[in-house]
């Protein structure tokens, strides 16, 4: 179960960010004329569902020990992610399962009959977090956000400086820092945030394909760091759908278990 343990502690981590304090740094934002000239939740000319599927998803540990297991990640825009965990490709005996939507986050562990919940609010109020939707869909679908928000920022948001060949996003507040880095060919090629010198979360994108006119990453690569913990996760995709149609429907089961916070983490 160490791929099920390394998603929850990106997962939760993800919503941690946010609760450390950190220095507020002063970014000078640069107003151009490429700004948005108002501010949307949404573009409903993106997709409308993305199929992720046949996915290697790789663990790696702090101590250099990796696991491998197979699975998919189905995304229904602006709505829902469900990423399903099987032990073996083309073997539809799901394990384990990851549900996130505007609420917050369940996973399912079916090995355990157990489940673990956790809403937004509860999370901020309980635990001094702040964190939504937005933000997880748009790592997974390689796009520019600013950390709990819902709208799609605009240029003038960051701070823009040349790095090398690629160009450099910055943005930041009281809480949590963010970088965002585009290639010479301006796609999105990764991401990072960080709350004060003690949590991030750095994200990179390669081995990019066409789909539907549109560039996409197969390959995503995810780094957890805090000051006892670290992980790591690859998903490699092989197959890309956009719009397909596909069950989006979450259940748990009255049998299963419900988990404490301080119980998954206690196993973690």
């Amino acid at each position: 179960m160490n791929i099920l343990k390394g998603l929850s502690i990106i997962a939760l981590s993800a919503l941690m960010l946010s609760s450390c304090k950190s220095a507020k740094t002063n970014v000078e934002k640069k107003e151009t004329t490429e700004a948005q000239p108002e501010r949307k939740k949404d573009d409903v000319s993106g997709f409308r569902t993305l199929s992720l599927d046949k996915a290697t998803i790789t663990l790696l540990n702090a101590s250099g020990s990796q696991t491998s297991l197979n699975g998919s990640v189905r995304i229904a825009r602006d709505s829902m992610i469900i990423c399903s965990i099987t032990p073996f490709e083309g073997i539809n005996m799901e394990f384990a399962r990851i549900y996130i939507n505007k609420e917050g986050i369940s996973i399912l562990n079916r090995i355990e009959k157990q489940y673990f919940t956790i809403s937004f609010d509860e999370a901020q109020n309980l635990l001094g977090m702040a964190m939504n939707y937005n933000a997880f869909e748009s790592i997974f679908t390689n796009r520019v956000f600013i950390y709990n928000n819902p709208y799609i920022p605009l240029t003038s948001d960051f701070n823009i400086s040349p790095l090398g060949d690629q160009t450099l996003f910055t943005y930041s507040d009281n809480k949590v820092a963010q970088e965002f880095y585009f290639d010479a060919m301006k796609k999105l090629s990764g991401g990072m945030i960080s709350s004060g010198n003690q949590y991030s979360m750095r994200w990179n994108y390669s081995d990019f394909d066409v789909y539907n006119n549109v560039n996409f990453p197969k390959k995503f690569s995810l780094k957890i760091a805090g000051p006892d913990f670290h992980k790591q996760v690859t998903i490699q995709y092989k197959s890309v759908e956009l719009d397909r149609d596909r069950n989006f429907e979450f259940k748990i089961p009255a049998s299963y278990k419900k988990v404490a916070l301080d119980e998954l983490l206690g196993q973690i």
